[in-house]
């Protein structure tokens, strides 16, 4: 489903409204490895990928990356604390592979919403879902085995296990690489 579909689809966007809405984003592509947004850069933009997959990191004390989220085409990228209160980001947002993405900055999404008042619902549903995935990896990150996260992140990101090294994998289900290479040799 497409952007234009998914908006219609949940929100009921009619043609009208989404005609007056496209002036106020733009398509934009990044290579891999090419980053979003970096740790400590106030967030001016989100963006829903349409190709490509992006990864949220950051580094911990001992200067590891630690994988907290990745964006598969579809899906909303945002620093929300970033983004929404105009502060520095703690996290890194950074492609995996080359991605296509539909980009919203501030000044527009905050002109957008005026504009268009349908608009005004997308931001709260948004960090409802952001929310609702948050609470559910918290929950399976304390009660599912390690094999149990590995099997049901399979199968909900395939690209991502294509395109992901082992180790933003691995760090993404909270255990360590030789777990997940134990767990793999056995599937």
């Amino acid at each position: 489903m497409n952007f234009k579909e998914s908006l219609i689809k949940h929100f009921k966007f009619t043609e009208e409204e989404w005609q007056l809405s496209q002036p106020f984003f733009h398509s934009e592509e990044l290579t891999a490895k090419q980053y979003f947004l970096e740790a400590g850069k106030v967030s001016d933009k989100i963006a829903v990928v349409e190709s490509g997959l992006l990864r949220t990191f950051f580094f911990n004390e001992n200067g590891d990356e630690i994988t907290t989220q990745f964006f598969v085409p579809g899906t909303l990228v945002i620093s929300s604390a970033s983004f929404n209160r105009q502060i520095p980001a703690k996290e890194n947002i950074i492609t995996i592979e080359p991605s296509k993405l539909i980009v919203f900055t501030h000044k527009n999404m905050q002109e957008l919403i005026k504009a268009v008042p349908v608009w005004q619902q997308i931001p709260l549903a948004a960090s409802e879902f952001k929310n609702r995935q948050k609470e559910k990896r918290i929950i399976e990150l304390q009660t599912l085995s390690a094999k149990e996260r590995y099997v049901k992140f399979l199968e909900k990101y395939p690209q991502v296990c294509r395109s992901a090294t082992v180790g933003q994998i691995a760090s993404y289900l909270g255990i360590d690489i030789a777990t997940l290479s134990r767990i793999r040799s056995k599937i």
